[in-house]
């Protein structure tokens, strides 16, 4: 009896115990935690892929993730004005043809801070002035300008509250004042929102930049906006629509005089098909149509981006 009545302690004891002691937690089968991970970056790159073509409004590239972007571009842009000489002054028209490939390479320094920087390649331009009975052609080749851009997102979207990305960049003069460059530098900013109403994404960017006069010639700041939207036909292909504006602020200043009638008023719509190729590479052919006269007729370009992971 005693033996049974120790036994009955014993049992009871551990119910108690067993109730007040908290569970261990079972630990997760072998390789599950990592196929949870795995699973986790696998989204991640998918939804990237989906937003490629979002890559110059937002931060899309976390820290140490690189892509490397070859863009091949033609331009084609004719204007009617009236030339001045010291004698008389004639009626012309004015056709310019650029073509010029680019590299642009992107870069997440950390988590929600990119660099972008543009590299155009050895490039082409021709500029024909018809007044008439003469066609006078000049043409230029070589470097275009150099540009570069620190992206930083400063707000991710939340609720109703779009993404917040503001931007600092520069471009430099390395094409000098040949028909492929504008022959000044420039340094500006802007912020851009972006919102997402799935499937569709809509985003907007204001923009300001100051030029640095050189050599006595200074073609004025600038006033830049953008207005788009781009949503996914499927997990492959993306589809965007863009108006893209810049408005001079002042007129040209040549040696400190202006130079009235110079200041320009140049927005364009531009349509673009961003396809996955394989799981690191895209394709993206884009046009661009000038809606006022100060904007290129149409530009037409050819887009490959490859993408790299951490490394």
């Amino acid at each position: 009896m005693k033996r049974l009545k120790r036994w009955l302690a014993l049992i009871l004891i551990g119910a108690v115990a067993h109730l007040l002691v908290p569970w261990p937690v079972s630990a997760q089968p072998p390789g599950e935690e990592q196929k949870a991970e795995d699973v986790q970056k696998q989204a991640e790159e998918a939804q990237k892929a989906l937003e490629i073509f979002l890559r110059e409004q937002r931060v899309l590239f976390k820290r140490g993730e690189l892509a490397l972007e070859l863009g091949l571009f033609y331009s084609l842009d004719t204007k009617e004005t009236f030339l001045r000489s010291d004698t008389n002054t004639v009626f012309a028209k004015i056709t310019k043809r650029i073509v010029l490939p680019s590299l642009t390479i992107r870069y997440g320094l950390v988590n929600d801070l990119e660099f972008d920087l543009l590299l155009p390649f050895y490039g082409y331009a021709e500029q024909e002035i018809d007044v008439g009975l003469v066609r006078p052609l000049m043409s230029d080749d070589g470097l275009g300008d150099i540009a570069g851009l620190v992206r930083y997102q400063v707000w991710h979207e939340r609720g109703s509250s779009p993404d917040v990305i503001v931007d600092v960049g520069f471009k430099s003069r390395t094409a000098g004042n040949s028909l492929l460059g504008t022959g000044n530098w420039n340094i500006g900013g802007g912020i851009t929102l972006v919102k997402t109403l799935d499937p569709v994404v809509f985003f907007s960017r204001v923009g300001y930049t100051y030029t640095v006069g050189h050599a006595g010639l200074n073609r004025g700041n600038q006033i830049a906006f953008l207005g788009g939207t781009g949503f996914s036909l499927n997990d492959r292909v993306s589809l965007s629509m863009q108006v893209n504006g810049i408005f001079e602020t002042e007129n040209t200043k040549l040696n400190g005089r202006r130079i009235s009638g110079s200041s320009q008023e140049s927005v364009s719509l531009q349509l673009g098909v961003t396809t996955q190729l394989t799981k690191y590479v895209f394709v993206e052919p884009l046009v661009s149509f000038g809606l006022t006269d100060d904007a290129p007729d149409v530009v037409l370009g050819f887009n490959v981006i490859g993408i790299k992971l951490p490394f």
